[in-house]
Order: structure tokens, then sequence, then C-alpha cells
């Protein structure tokens, strides 16, 4: 299936706003006096109150870009629910980025963080019905489920484990065994993944069925549904292959996305000097949402959207 060009460019321009505001979040992260995402914020708020773009504030043409989807036709119900997804997707940036609080004690508090940021990213993405609209946040979440699942040794790198603790005492093992990448070596480590994946996940898609089953969604949103039950799939064959070993986990999955895409798309990817595997990682790091780590090539969909040829831009979520 190809999307008409008009339809391309409404999602390049949404994950275009969306990329600007993680990769200031993620600046004041790394920097304290950074401070260009509190100035996003600022016009923000002036595009709330008045419905127009702040005169001297930054980031013009994206706030332009974001009245006229929004503000010009305020009897859509639509844009109002997009401008609360967009308000508080803000919000939990913030929150997550300024208090380096990347730590969750319970369950609780990472499924809060799920519905903050997963939730509220994907309802901020167009071609949704009011209807849709009500029922997308549930697969954002268990899409960012499976990117923390897929990136559980590469965030262990760079000094993130997103397990809650309340996960990791339930089977005895430490948050620190999965920094060091020795978690593997614990005896509990194994059921603590199968549980995750077979007992608690089951959870989080039971409340996302009314979206995957929905038989009227936008045919982009048709695609991103598909392409994300495929890559599904993939992460937790990968895992079962390797024994739940994420220290082994990413080369085996990263050559078994290579093989998928040059099946799926050969004339994209058919030509093995195209297909190295560094750069099919790239491509399929695009899909995780929501950066809430120190890189970022981690904006968790579709990374490369400001770069991507028009007529491939759904492309990146093929990992």
């Amino acid at each position: 299936m190809e999307l008409e060009s008009d339809v391309q460019q409404e999602w390049i321009e949404r994950i275009g706003w969306i990329r600007l505001a993680d990769r200031l979040a993620e600046s004041e992260f790394l920097d304290a006096s950074a401070s260009e995402f509190r100035g996003l914020q600022d016009s923000w708020k002036w595009l709330m109150a008045t419905g127009q773009v702040q005169p001297v504030g930054g980031h013009r043409k994206t706030f332009e870009s974001i009245r006229d989807r929004w503000f010009c036709n305020g009897s859509d119900p639509v844009n109002q629910l997009s401008i609360d997804s967009w308000n508080r997707y803000l919000s939990a940036l913030e929150r997550y980025h300024k208090n380096h609080n990347l730590v969750f004690q319970t369950i609780a508090e990472f499924e809060t963080m799920l519905e903050d940021l997963a939730a509220s990213f994907f309802r901020i993405l167009p071609f949704l019905s009011t209807h849709d609209w009500r029922i997308v946040g549930a697969f954002g979440v268990v899409d960012q489920f499976y990117n923390i699942l897929r990136d559980l040794r590469e965030d262990a790198e760079q000094g993130i484990c997103y397990l809650p603790t309340e996960l990791l005492d339930r089977f005895g093992v430490s948050r620190q065994e999965i920094l060091e990448l020795q978690a593997y070596r614990n005896p509990g480590y194994r059921s603590m993944m199968q549980f995750w994946i077979y007992d608690y996940l089951p959870q989080l898609y039971r409340k996302a069925y009314p979206f995957i089953l929905s038989p009227d969604l936008h045919p982009s949103w048709q695609m991103l549904r598909d392409w994300s039950l495929n890559r599904y799939k993939r992460i937790e064959r990968m895992l079962r292959r390797c024994d739940y070993d994420y220290e082994r986990f990413p080369q085996i999955y990263w050559r078994e996305v290579r093989r998928d895409l040059v099946l799926i798309l050969p004339a994209r990817f058919g030509n093995p000097s195209y297909c190295h595997l560094s750069e099919v990682g790239e491509i399929e790091r695009g899909t995780k949402l929501t950066s809430i780590s120190y890189r970022s090539r981690k904006c968790k969909l579709f990374q490369l959207a400001n770069s991507v040829e028009p007529n491939t831009f759904m492309e990146f979520d093929c990992g």
C-alpha cells in the first residue's frame, strides 16, 4: 500500500512537531542551562491562550503549522482532543526530563509513564476520528512496552532501566545487575521476563484490542497497525530464540529485521550494500516513542521522518 502524498506529508509534519519537542526536552535533560524547551512551552501556552502565534517566540513555522491544523476550526472535536493530547505530552516530557525521573518504583508508576507519554504521543498523530482517539492510546502503551523490551541492553548501556523496582524485587533481580549486563546470570531473571511478557503484557494487550480489531481505521493507521503487530511478534520470537538474554538479543534481532526488510520491501532494501546492519538499526530505532533517554536518536516513532523520501516514510515502523 502506498499513501497519497498529502497524507504522507501530514504524518511527516506531525512527527516533526513531536521530534522538536523531544529534542529540546532532551537538551534540557543533558544541560540544565538550556532553555529552548521552556521557550517552546511558553510559545505553546501563548497559542492556547490567544489562538495566535507568539510574535517574538521561537519556532514560528512549527507553531504556525499547529495553529493552522488545530486552531482554525474550533468546531472539530478532534482538534480539541489533539490540543489536549499535545498539552499532556509536553507536560509529561517536562516532568520526566526535568526531574531525571527514569526510575519507576511500582508497576503502577510504570503504567502511568506509558499512559502519559506513549498514549499521548499516539493521540497527537493525524487521521484519527473521535472514536479512534479514545482507543488509540492503549495501542501506544503496548507499542512502548515492546520498545522497552527491544532496547533493554541499549538502555542499560546508557544507565537506564525502565523495569519497575516492584518487578525486579519480586524475582530477586537488582537494577544494578540489569545495568551491568549481568542479570541473565541471575536465576530469577528468566522467570521475571516470562512473567513480564506472558502474564503482565496480555493485560495491556486486552486494553488495546478495540483499536487492533477496529475495521474503520484510516489507511495510514491500518498500515502502521499491521507493521507494528508484525514487529511485536518478531521481538517476542527473537527473545525466545536467545532465551531472553538481552545481552545477545540485539545482534540476533537486527539480523532478523534486515532479513524481513529484504523479503517485504525488496525494491528498497534488497541491495546488500544498503542493508548494512547498522543502517537497519538506525531505521528501526525511529519507532521508539518519547525519548526519556540520553540520545536524540531514541525519539520513539519515525525518527528520520524529516529526512525520508515522501513515498517511503511509513517504512520506518519496520523494526
